[in-house]
Parts: C-alpha cells; structure tokens; sequence
C-alpha cells in the first residue's frame, strides 16, 4: 500500500527550513512543511489548512517547542488538537528539543553547534556571569539571541545573517542531539496505513 504523504506543522521561519532539511535526510520527499507563526496558541491559526491537507490525502505532524515544561506543553497540546478537533493523533507530535525534556530549536542548535565554533557559547556563558554579577537587573540573551549571536560571529557578511542548516562549518546534522527528531521523522516515514485519527 502506498504511504499516505505528511503534512508537517512547525511553529515558525527558522523551524521550516531545518525540519525541511532533516525530512530529505529521512526520504520523505513528499512531505510539505508548513509554518504556523507561533506555538500551540496559534494552532486555531492554521486550523482549517491542517484539516484541507487531511481532506487532500495527508497525514498530520506537529513539530512544536517544549519550552519550560514539556508536561504541561504536551497537555496543552493535547488540550488544543481536541478543542480545535484536529485530525492529529498522539504519537505525531514532536517537542523539541528531544521529546523528552524542556527547551526549543535554538536548544537543540545550540547542541549541533560544530566543536570548533562552541566558544561562542562559552563566552555568552561567561558575559551572563558578568552581566549578573554587575546588576541583577541585566538580562542575557535567551536561546534564541544565543543562535542569532552564534550566526552573527561566523557571518562573513554582517548583513546577511541567516541559519544555513547545509553549512557543515557550522552546524553537526550527525550529532547525537538530533537523533531523536530524526527518529521521530523516520517513524513518520516508514508509517505505511493511515490511522484513524490522522
């Protein structure tokens, strides 16, 4: 029986393309990715484009943030598939960064980082000790400032700062850190019948 083609849900512009990348390496050349503009609240967003694809042959993913919480992430999850009555089954929704513990893609970036390029990381750890150690007033940046401060000290044109996932000079797509959304996404391949809720 031929598999029924995906149609997988991510929260935003940096997800797209990474998870784009990552379903090519896992031969789901027929999947679509598409962007949400947000996490689990903006699902009400895409809701009637997650249920077109469904009617259209395609079979429903998510690909959401933990984020502080996974548990409570995963419930408020599950919550929204059901107020929303999305044809989303359970095991088809993935957390970054691994499924099993908080965090977001820049989390799980921050993990790819190529050894050679990790003391970024080691100097915003220490400018965050300065920082609080000067006021406790001074915030250092998050996750996501972290990756774009990672991207902007190896840019070789300071405007043009993007995320090239391809980039092996920056990014280790076979470390260990990544292993489980590619399983995930190899589960996701190798499905072979639909299920009856999507």
């Amino acid at each position: 029986m031929t598999p029924e083609p995906w149609a997988i849900f991510v929260e935003g512009n940096d997800d797209k393309p990474f998870v784009e990348l990552l379903t090519g390496r896992v031969q789901m050349l027929d999947a679509v990715v598409h962007r949400i503009g947000g996490g689990v609240r903006h699902l009400h967003k895409v809701a009637a484009n997650i249920r077109r694809a469904r009617d259209d042959g395609r079979r429903i993913a998510l690909v959401l943030d933990a984020d502080r919480n996974i548990v409570l992430r995963r419930r408020e999850v599950e919550r929204r598939i059901a107020e929303l009555s999305l044809p989303i089954c359970d095991k088809h929704v993935f957390l970054l960064p691994d499924n099993r513990r908080a965090g977001n893609l820049e989390t799980l970036l921050e993990e790819l980082a190529v050894a050679e390029h990790r003391a970024v990381f080691d100097c915003l750890d220490a400018y965050r000790d300065c920082l609080g150690q000067a006021s406790e007033s001074y915030r250092a940046p998050g996750s996501k400032g972290r990756i774009h401060v990672y991207c902007e000290a190896l840019a070789t044109d300071r405007k043009k700062v993007h995320r090239n996932y391809r980039d092996r000079q920056r990014w280790d797509l076979a470390a260990r850190a990544v292993e489980p959304l590619m399983a995930f996404l190899d589960s996701l391949a190798a499905a072979r019948a639909p299920s009856p809720s999507g």
